[in-house]
C-alpha cells in the first residue's frame, strides 16, 4: 500500500506528464477563481465605501442599490463558475478512465486509484488557485474603475482588503474541483479489472438514483412555481425568474448524458440522409455522452441564465407601462427643471390639479435605533386620486392623514406588514409608529412602495422629483399652450401622457440594459471561455477516435467537417434547452403580471436581437473551437493506433 506522500508525488508526475489531459480543468478552474474574485472584490468595495465619514444619505441609498446589483451579479457567476468548474473536472477524469482502467489491471487497488485522482486535482487546483488569485485580485482596481467609467455610478469606490477576494475565490474554486474529480474518481475506482478496457471504451448513461433524485428535486420545484404562477406578485416572479433558471439547469445537467445525447441525434436526423460527414457526428454524438453533456453544459448554463432575464426584464417594463396607462389619468405631466418652474405650473389659472411627486427617506426603527432606509413618497390624496387613480385595494384612503401609511400590494408580501399593521421610523429624531390604513396597486412610475400623507411633514420637507401630474380645468389644448407660455426660457418639458409613459419607459429599458450588463457580462465573459474550453477538452480527447476512423477511409475533409456538425449538433441542443427554459420562465412572469393587471391589455415585448444574440455567439464559439481542434493528420498505422 503506498503511504500518502508517495501516492502525492506520484501525482505530480502524473499530471506533469499528462499535462494536455488537465488544462483544460485548469483553465476553467483558474477562470473561475478569476470571476469569483472579481465580484467578492466589487461586494467589498461597498463596504468599504460606505465605511468612510462623511458618505450623504443620497450617496448611502446609491450603495445600497449597487450592493444588491452586485450580490446578484455575484450569485450569477459564482453559480456559473462553480457549474462549470465541477462539470469540467468529472469531465477531465472520465476521459482518463481507459488508463485508470489499465491501472486496475496492474494491480492498482480502488482507494489508490481514488487517492491518485484526488492528488492530482489537489495539484491543478493549488496551481489555478494561485494563479487565479493574483490575477483576480490585479484586475479588481481596473474592474471598480470600469463600474464608474461606463456609468454605472458616479461614486469613487474603494478597492477592499486583496486578501477577502483570497479568502473566498481560493477555497471555494478548490473545494468545488476537488468534488467535480471525488464524484468521477468513485466511478472511476469501481472499474473491476476484467472489465477495465470494456468500461473504458462503453459510457454509461443512465443517471444514477441521486442524479435522479436531483433532477426530481429541481424539477418539483420548477412545477409547483408553475402552479402558483398566477398567485406570484410580479416582484416575486422576477426573482424566481433569476433563481429558477440554476434549478432547471442543475436538473437538465444531472440527466445530461441521457438526454442531451438523444436530443442532439434527433437534431441530426434530417440531415444524416443527405451527408455522411452529419452521420458520423450523429453516432460521436450518441457514443461519447459525457463529452456531449460537458461541452452543451456552458451553453445550456448563460442561454437559459441570460434568455430568461432577458424575458423577465422586458416583461416586467411591459408590465409598468401598463400600469401607467391604467392609471395615470392626467393628460399632461411636466417634467420641471427647478422648483421655480414647479410653483408656476401650480399656478397657472389653466391648471386645475398640480399633482407634484415629492419624496423622502425615512429611516425604519431597529429596536429603538435608526435601522434600514426606505424611500417614502409623499402624497396629497385629493390631488392623487384625480391625478394617478391612487386608489386602495383594501382598507380606505378616508383615513389617510397624520401618522398612517399606504403600502403596495408586492411591499406587503415582501414585507409581511399588512392592513392594520404599524412600520415605526425615525422623524426629527423622534420615533414615530405609522399605522397601515390601506393597500394600494402597485404603480412603479407613478409613486413608491410607501406613501405617507403631505400633512405628516412640514411642506418644505422632502425632495422634489421635478414631475407634475397635470389635469386642465377645460380641454387639454389650451393649458399644453399656457403652459408653454409659463414656462418659456426653462428646461422643463410638457408631454402628453402617452409620451411620457413612452419616454419612462424607454429609460426603464435603458436602464434594464444597463443592469443586464452588469448581471451577465462576467458571467457571460467566462461563459464563452468555457464554451471554447469545453470544445477544445472534446476535441483532444477524440483524437483516438478520428484517428480510427481516418484509418477506416475517411479523408480529413470529412473528419473536419463531422467534428463542426457535432459542435453545431451538440451547441443547439443546448441551445434548445436553454431557450425551453427560457419559454417557461417567461411565460410565468407574463402569467404573474397578467394576473396583476386583469382587465388591462399588458403588451408583450420580447428582445428578439439579444436572444439570437446569445445563440450566434454560442454557435460561433463553439464551431471556431471545434475547427481549432481538429488538426487531421497522416493517420497512424493499426500496431501505432493501438499502442
Amino acid at each position: 500500500m503506498m503511504r500518502a506522500p508517495t501516492m502525492l508525488t506520484l501525482a505530480r508526475q502524473t499530471v506533469h506528464s499528462s499535462w494536455r489531459g488537465y488544462l483544460g480543468a485548469f483553465v476553467a478552474l483558474l477562470f473561475g477563481v478569476v470571476l469569483i474574485a472579481v465580484t467578492v472584490t466589487l461586494i467589498g468595495s461597498v463596504d468599504a465605501t460606505g465605511g468612510r465619514p462623511g458618505v450623504t444619505a443620497d450617496q448611502r441609498a446609491q450603495l445600497d442599490d449597487l450592493a444588491a446589483m452586485f450580490g446578484m451579479m455575484s450569485a450569477i457567476s459564482a453559480f456559473m463558475a462553480l457549474f462549470v468548474v465541477g462539470s469540467t473536472f468529472g469531465f477531465v477524469v472520465a476521459g482518463r478512465r481507459r488508463e485508470l482502467g489499465l491501472l486496475r489491471l496492474v494491480g492498482a487497488t480502488p482507494r489508490q486509484v481514488r487517492r491518485l485522482l484526488l492528488g492530482e486535482s489537489v495539484v491543478v487546483a493549488a496551481a489555478a488557485t494561485t494563479v487565479g488569485g493574483l490575477l483576480g485580485t490585479s484586475l479588481g482596481p481596473v474592474v471598480l474603475w470600469l463600474v464608474r467609467a461606463i456609468g454605472i455610478t458616479t461614486l469613487d469606490l474603494q478597492p477592499p482588503s486583496p486578501w477577502i477576494a483570497w479568502t473566498v475565490a481560493a477555497p471555494t474554486g478548490a473545494v468545488v474541483a476537488l468534488l467535480g474529480a471525488w464524484r468521477s474518481s468513485r466511478r472511476a475506482a469501481r472499474i473491476t479489472p476484467s472489465a477495465a478496457l470494456r468500461e473504458a471504451a462503453i459510457e454509461r448513461t443512465r443517471p444514477s438514483i441521486v442524479q435522479f433524485a436531483v433532477a426530481a428535486l429541481c424539477f418539483g420545484g420548477l412545477v409547483a412555481a408553475v402552479i402558483v404562477a398566477a398567485d406570484l406578485p410580479p416582484l416575486f416572479a422576477l426573482i424566481a425568474s433569476i433563481l429558477l433558471p440554476e434549478v432547471v439547469v442543475i436538473g437538465l445537467m444531472s440527466i445530461g448524458p441521457a438526454v442531451i445525447p438523444r436530443l442532439a441525434a434527433l437534431l441530426a436526423r434530417p440531415c444524416i440522409n443527405r451527408d455522411v460527414t452529419a452521420r458520423m457526428a450523429r453516432d460521436e454524438v450518441r457514443a461519447g455522452t459525457r463529452a456531449t453533456a460537458a461541452v452543451a453544459a456552458p451553453v445550456v448554463a448563460i442561454s437559459a441564465i441570460a434568455g430568461s432575464l432577458l424575458l423577465a426584464l422586458s416583461f416586467t417594463a411591459d408590465w409598468t407601462t401598463a400600469q401607467d396607462r391604467a392609471r395615470l389619468r392626467a393628460p399632461l405631466v411636466v417634467e420641471a427643471d427647478s422648483p421655480a418652474a414647479a410653483a408656476s405650473v401650480a399656478s397657472d389659472q389653466t391648471v386645475a390639479i398640480a399633482d407634484a411627486r415629492r419624496q423622502v427617506m425615512l429611516q425604519r426603527d431597529d429596536n429603538g435605533r435608526p435601522g434600514e432606509r426606505d424611500q417614502v413618497e409623499i402624497i396629497d390624496p385629493a390631488t392623487a386620486v384625480a391625478a394617478r387613480s391612487l386608489t386602495a385595494t383594501r382598507g380606505t384612503l378616508g383615513n389617510f392623514h397624520g401618522r398612517s401609511v399606504a403600502v403596495t400590494t408586492t411591499w406587503v408580501t415582501d414585507a409581511g406588514i399588512g392592513l392594520g399593521g404599524t412600520i415605526t421610523v425615525w422623524i426629527d429624531g423622534d420615533r414615530v409608529p405609522l399605522r397601515v390604513v390601506a393597500v394600494i396597486p402597485d404603480a412603479p412610475d407613478l409613486y413608491g412602495d410607501l406613501v405617507i400623507p403631505a400633512d405628516l411633514l412640514p411642506p418644505a420637507a422632502g425632495r422634489a422629483t421635478g414631475t407634475i401630474f397635470v389635469v386642465p380645468r377645460a380641454d387639454t389644448a389650451t393649458a399644453r399652450d399656457a403652459l408653454r407660455r409659463t414656462l418659456a426660457g426653462t428646461d422643463s418639458r410638457i408631454l402628453d401622457s402617452g409620451d411620457w409613459i413612452d419616454a419612462t419607459t424607454a429609460q426603464t429599458r435603458r436602464a434594464n440594459n444597463l443592469g443586464l450588463t452588469i448581471l451577465l457580462g462576467p458571467a457571460g465573459v467566462y461563459a464563452a471561455i468555457a464554451i471554447v474550453n469545453a470544445t477544445l477538452i472534446g476535441a483532444a480527447q477524440r483524437r483516438r477516435q478520428r484517428d480510427l476512423v481516418q484509418l477506416l477511409g475517411a479523408s480529413p475533409d470529412q473528419v473536419r467537417r463531422a467534428a463542426i456538425w457535432q459542435a453545431a449538433l451538440v451547441c443547439g441542443t443546448g441551445l434548445l434547452l436553454g431557450g425551453a427554459t427560457t419559454v417557461l420562465l417567461g411565460w410565468l412572469v407574463r402569467r404573474a403580471i397578467t394576473a396583476d393587471l386583469a382587465g388591462f391589455a399588458v403588451p408583450i415585448t420580447i428582445p428578439w436581437l439579444p436572444l439570437l444574440g446569445i445563440g450566434v455567439t454560442c454557435l460561433l464559439l463553439t464551431v471556431a473551437a471545434a475547427a481549432a481542434g481538429i488538426r487531421t493528420r497522416k493517420p497512424p498505422s493499426l500496431a501505432e493506433n493501438a499502442a
